[in-house]
C-alpha cells in the first residue's frame, strides 16, 4: 500500500466524527460507543485528502485494546486502511505498555479479515464453549512464547503449565508450557507472560525455588489485568 496520500489521526474533528457517522454500515445503537471513544479520545481516523476513510474505535485496560468497533470506507476496503491503523495504533500504544489486542466479531464474517491482519482466536476449554461469540486477539507487544505442549523442557528450566479446565492434577498434562527468565537477584521476568483463556484455568508456575499449581485467577488476586492471563512478576 502507498501510504503517500494518507494520514493517520488520534485528534479527529467534530467533521470528522460526521463523516464516519455519514458513511458507517454500522446501525445507529453502535454509534454510543463510537461516541464514548470519540470523547475519551481512543479513536483513531485514516483520512485522504482530509476525507475520513477508515476508524477504530477502541477501550483501553490494563495491558490491552479492546477494538470496539472499526470499519473502512467501502470504496477502500482492500486497500491495507486496516492494516495501516493498526500498525500506527501499535506503535502508537506499545510504549505506553500496552501489549495486545482483542475484540469480538461482529459482524461474525469479520473474522476473516482480522485473521489477515494476524488475529487468533481465543483458545476453546476442552469441554468446549459456553459463549457463541467469536473473540479474537492479537499481541504486538514483547511477551514470552506461549506453546503448544512441549516435552522438551529442561529441569533448569522456568515454566509456566497452562491447562484448559479447572480440574485436574498437577502431573497431567498441560496444553501449553511456557519458558521464561528471570531478571537477575529479582522476582521479575525478563518479558511478561500474556495469554487469552478463561481464569479459572489451571496454571503451574515453576522455578528452581519451587511451584505453585492453582486456578489462573488465584495466582495474584491483587492484578489489575482483567481480560488477560498476566504475570511480569511471581508472587
Amino acid at each position: 500500500m502507498n501510504t503517500d496520500n494518507y494520514f493517520v489521526s488520534f485528534d479527529p474533528t467534530p467533521d470528522h466524527m460526521d463523516e464516519i457517522y455519514s458513511w458507517t454500515t454500522f446501525p445507529p445503537n453502535n454509534f454510543p460507543s463510537i461516541d464514548q471513544s470519540y470523547r475519551k479520545k481512543n479513536i483513531c481516523i485514516v483520512t485522504k485528502e482530509n476525507k475520513v476513510v477508515g476508524f477504530f474505535a477502541y477501550k483501553l485496560t490494563s495491558r490491552c485494546v479492546e477494538i470496539v468497533i472499526a470499519e473502512t470506507k467501502k470504496e477502500f476496503r482492500s486497500t491495507g486502511i486496516a492494516k495501516l491503523l493498526l500498525n500506527t495504533l501499535s506503535k502508537h500504544l506499545n510504549p505506553k505498555g500496552y501489549l495486545a489486542y482483542h475484540l469480538y466479531c461482529a459482524p461474525e464474517e469479520s473474522q476473516y479479515a482480522w485473521k489477515k491482519l494476524g488475529f487468533e482466536y481465543y483458545p476453546e476449554s476442552q469441554y468446549g464453549k459456553a459463549d457463541k461469540k467469536i473473540e479474537m486477539f492479537k499481541i504486538f507487544g514483547d511477551c514470552c512464547t506461549v506453546v503448544e505442549n512441549s516435552k522438551n523442557i529442561n529441569p533448569t528450566d522456568n515454566v509456566i503449565k497452562i491447562w484448559d479446565y479447572n480440574i485436574g492434577e498437577d502431573d497431567d498434562l498441560p496444553r501449553w508450557i511456557v519458558k521464561f527468565d528471570m531478571v537477575e537477584n529479582s522476582k521479575k521476568l525478563v518479558k511478561p507472560f500474556l495469554f487469552f483463556g478463561e481464569d479459572d484455568w489451571k496454571i503451574k508456575v515453576i522455578t528452581q525455588d519451587g511451584s505453585q499449581f492453582c486456578r489462573y485467577k488465584d495466582y495474584d488476586r491483587k492484578s489489575e489485568v482483567t481480560r488477560c492471563f498476566y504475570i511480569d512478576e511471581l508472587k
